[in-house]
């Protein structure tokens, strides 16, 4: 009977022409006719499965962790610099009033100084004219004198005079070393003032910069959770609504595919990152995925597929970025650059632009046509870091949260030469909109439609609204006669074949009203097992799908053989001529969360195929 219903189910599929079918080959080769040791290579993979869900979540608590740290410090350093502020407004109106202070002083004083030394000038003129005006020897003086008496009143008098100046004069003298002691202590407290001044001057520019750094880290750790917990996702809600176990679910399967937003360094052929069905004999279903991962700005397969087309540089990006021109313009002839251990500054054109490790640099090889890709990747990348730096200011990252940047080994390495050809041919020129460098977005695969970045993240730019990228007869320049990217068309996660009860379980969850989102993911993650799910939709009154015999993509008109998601419906057939329609976008988010290992869908392009052993 079993052998029935799934020869049934293939039939249907086969014939009924509803669903987009593709078959695939489903034998692996002679090395799986030991069922023990595919078993065991089974089970390691589940292990394996089970060991990268731990990593990523522990990832994600890592950078929840640290983002709050980098808070933490923030905060603290905002008080800090907020208390230096004052300080150094306490410090400079101190020294202003002191300043004040210290020069009516020094006038005093200049004044004080200027009357002693007058002072002490006629004092030395009296001594001056008194010996001046003796007569020579004492005899002499006494023969002067009418009297001895006379005498001896003189010499009283003139002892008297010289005591009295020399008691003046000492006193002078003294008043002048207090002048000099006093003007040498104004001088020291304006010393250490400006000292003062100068060291909380010094620790407001470090705050400054440990603020700078700080917010760097904030936003890079920030950006990776948003990588993580939405770029990718591609959902029809906001993530922001979304409870904190599904985020955590989203989450993990987006680290999953985290592992390149961009074609990289290096090609990875399809063969790599595609998975054959189960060979049991037994119906399987996968649901493919057209482009990856944002699919906003330049589809660098995109691109390579124009450049092969005969398409240059600034055609390129001026197709992917709408109403540009690409401008020649003085660089920053340096760049910083925060890396594990630290920031640090390279040169920007000769060092940090030609270690850019976005694009597979045997592109521009003569055999493979794609040089001029690379002169609009070396373009592109010039422009994101000049505006995410603010033209050199700030630093930037190395990692795909920013730009991957991989250093020398970028032109030593193998095709080197054709990278450092598309840089240097490209030296000075970005990508200007309204006289400003754009942000300058990228990644691999459009699957023949890029996005806005409204769609995507909910900013509007007007330079990236979105385009069909296929040439005159509808082929897509990423697709298999240009680019020919291996995520053109492609299924996401570790499981992505699955049985007809497991599709039929994923329609049933999508059945289930919104209140009920939160039970709608995998049993093993706390949502409801296959038979809770139809015991409710049960209680609901609520139909479920059982005996599914076939699937179908129908379009926004309701046309069959679509494969987009906006607006659209997949349709379930089951039972005895049944039909049930979801809408494209709850079908994708409840199989974003139900599906089995990291399985997704990323965009909201996308169809059905379908592969049987029989």
């Amino acid at each position: 009977m079993q052998q029935i219903k799934t020869l049934l189910f293939a039939t249907v599929i086969i014939l009924c022409g509803i669903c987009l079918l593709t078959p695939k080959n489903a034998a692996i080769g002679d090395e799986v006719d030991d069922l023990n040791q595919q078993l065991d290579q089974t089970q390691q993979q589940l292990k394996d499965t089970i060991s990268e869900k731990d990593v990523t979540q522990s990832r994600l608590q890592e950078l929840e962790q640290m983002k709050q740290q980098f808070k933490g410090s923030l905060d603290s350093l905002q008080n800090n610099y907020a208390l230096t502020q004052t300080q150094l407004q306490i410090t400079a109106e101190t020294i202003a009033e002191k300043e004040t202070e210290i020069n009516e002083i020094a006038a005093e004083i200049q004044q004080v100084e200027a009357e002693i030394n007058h002072d002490v000038e006629l004092i030395q003129q009296m001594i001056r004219q008194m010996y001046t005006s003796q007569t020579p020897g004492w005899l002499n003086n006494i023969y002067a004198s009418q009297t001895i008496a006379d005498f001896i009143q003189n010499m009283l008098y003139r002892s008297l005079i010289t005591n009295n100046i020399q008691q003046e004069l000492t006193q002078l003298k003294t008043e002048l070393k207090t002048i000099k002691e006093i003007k040498a202590l104004m001088e020291q407290i304006r010393v250490e003032l400006e000292n003062e001044r100068n060291a909380l001057v010094s620790q407001k520019n470090s705050l400054e910069s440990e603020m700078t750094i700080t917010q760097q880290q904030i936003q890079s750790a920030q950006y990776e959770i948003q990588n993580l917990n939405k770029a990718l996702i591609g959902l029809d809600r906001q993530i922001s609504e979304l409870t904190q176990k599904q985020q955590a679910i989203l989450a993990a399967k987006a680290a999953a595919a985290l592992a390149s937003t961009s074609v990289g360094n290096e090609e990875i052929s399809k063969s790599a990152i595609e998975k054959d069905p189960p060979p049991d004999g037994n119906v399987y279903a996968s649901f493919w995925t057209y482009g990856y991962p944002h699919r906003v700005g330049m589809s660098q397969y995109g691109a390579f597929g124009r450049a092969k087309a005969g398409q240059s540089a600034a055609q390129i990006l001026q197709a992917y970025y709408s109403g540009v021109k690409i401008e020649t313009r003085e660089m920053p002839a340096k760049i910083k650059i925060t890396t594990g251990s630290g920031t640090k500054q390279i040169q920007f054109e000769g060092d940090y632009l030609l270690g850019i490790g976005e694009m597979p640099s045997c592109w521009g090889a003569p055999d493979r046509g794609g040089i001029e890709a690379l002169k609009a990747q070396a373009i592109a990348a010039r422009t994101y870091a000049l505006a995410y730096t603010d033209n050199g200011k700030n630093p930037i990252c190395t990692t795909q949260s920013c730009q991957v940047y991989v250093g020398s080994s970028k032109v030593t390495g193998t095709c080197g030469e054709y990278w450092q050809q598309a840089v240097e041919e490209t030296t000075g020129q970005i990508i200007i909109y309204n006289g400003d460098p754009i942000t300058a977005w990228y990644a691999s695969t459009a699957g023949g439609f890029t996005l806005s970045s409204a769609a995507v993240w909910g900013g509007h730019k007007p330079y990236v609204t979105g385009i069909a990228d296929f040439d005159g007869a509808g082929n897509a320049y990423d697709g298999e006669k240009y680019g020919d990217s291996p995520w053109y068309h492609k299924a996401w996660g570790d499981e992505p074949w699955l049985s007809i009860s497991q599709i039929a379980d994923l329609f049933n969850a999508a059945l289930l009203p919104e209140e009920y989102d939160d039970y709608v993911s995998q049993p093993e993650r706390g949502g409801w097992n296959a038979e809770e799910v139809v015991n409710k939709l049960t209680e609901l009154e609520i139909e479920p799908v059982t005996e599914l015999t076939a699937l179908e993509i129908l379009d926004a008109n309701g046309n069959s053989g679509a494969n987009t998601a906006e607006n659209g419906h997949v349709r379930a057939y089951y039972g005895t001529g049944k039909i049930v329609d979801i809408e494209a976008s709850r079908f994708k988010f409840v199989y974003n969360l139900r599906s089995p290992g990291t399985d997704a869908i990323w965009t909201t392009r996308f169809d059905i195929i379908t592969a049987a052993e029989l």
